[in-house]
This record gives C-alpha cells, sequence and structure tokens, in this order.
C-alpha cells in the first residue's frame, strides 16, 4: 500500500511538473505604457484647452478619425486625415476661447503588442464657463503605433457616452 501512495505521489509531482501556464501578456515595458499614456493625456488636455497645434502633434499624418455626433443629430463624421479632422475642430471652434473644457480620462484601458497599442477610454467634458450645463462623455478608441520619434495616434473613433449624464 506504502508503494502505492508513493508511486501516485510520485505520478502527481511529474504531471504538475509538466504542466505549464501559458502566459500571453502583451509584450511592452512600464517605460511604453507611460509613454503611451502621456501621448493620450496631452491629447486631452490639448482637446480641451482648444490647443489644435498640440492636438495635431499626437497624430499620424495619416490618421483616420471617425465621431459619432451626438443627439438630434446621430451622423457618424469620417476625416481621412489628421489635418481634415483638425480643420472640422477649427471650425468647429471658431476661436470660442470661451467654451473651454475639461476634459478627464475617466477610465483607462491600454494594451500594447510590440510597437502597436490600443486604448479604449471614457471621457468626461465638463464647461469650465457657463454654469448649469451637464457633463458629458465620450468612449473612445484610439490605435497607436510607435516611430523613432515616440508613440502617436494612428486611429480615433469616438461615440457618445450617455451613462455621463446619467451621474
Amino acid at each position: 500500500m506504502l508503494r502505492l501512495r508513493s508511486a501516485a505521489l510520485l505520478a502527481g509531482v511529474l504531471f504538475l511538473a509538466s504542466c505549464q501556464i501559458e502566459d500571453r501578456t502583451p509584450t511592452g515595458s512600464r517605460r511604453d505604457d507611460d509613454a503611451i499614456r502621456a501621448v493620450l493625456a496631452t491629447y486631452y488636455r490639448a482637446l480641451g484647452e482648444r490647443d489644435l497645434a498640440g492636438s495635431r502633434a499626437m497624430f499620424w499624418d495619416s490618421a483616420s478619425v471617425e465621431l459619432r455626433s451626438v443627439l438630434p443629430d446621430t451622423a457618424w463624421r469620417d476625416f481621412r486625415s489628421a489635418d481634415a479632422y483638425h480643420t472640422f475642430l477649427r471650425h468647429a471652434y471658431a476661436g470660442d476661447r470661451t467654451s473651454l473644457i475639461a476634459v478627464r480620462m475617466f477610465r483607462i484601458d491600454v494594451r500594447q503588442q510590440g510597437d502597436v497599442a490600443s486604448a479604449w477610454i471614457i471621457t468626461r467634458r465638463r464647461p469650465l464657463h457657463g454654469e448649469g450645463r451637464a457633463e458629458v462623455g465620450t468612449a473612445d478608441n484610439l490605435v497607436l503605433r510607435r516611430s523613432a520619434s515616440g508613440w502617436r495616434i494612428v486611429s480615433l473613433v469616438s461615440v457618445p457616452d450617455n451613462s455621463a449624464s446619467a451621474r
């Protein structure tokens, strides 16, 4: 009986030793994660301050942007370049510095694989001037790519986050 227990214990130990936990953690470093988050923070800060040059610097020239409008017009707006997107923003803001907004990244999930990263970001935007205006938010998906000069945004898709008004 002792031999049988010893054999079973040895078989169990050998079986467990042969098992491997598969690790599919995306490659990347803490430094990459910090750099990606810095690009995102700079983009949203510049957007809130209406600093279009600062915002534009975070994009690749060939970046695409798709925005879903808020009610009542729920149409999609597609921009096939960063310049087209920032031209749209320039016209939308029309030099109105009184409409500055505080944009904060409410929730962020970044995944990186080598020189490509993806970020899901829930934002909250609150006007800095004009009491009584409700906080609004977006759910944004950004794809970033790293080059020798650093991380830049390749693609942005943004839709209204209706849960922001419920808070």
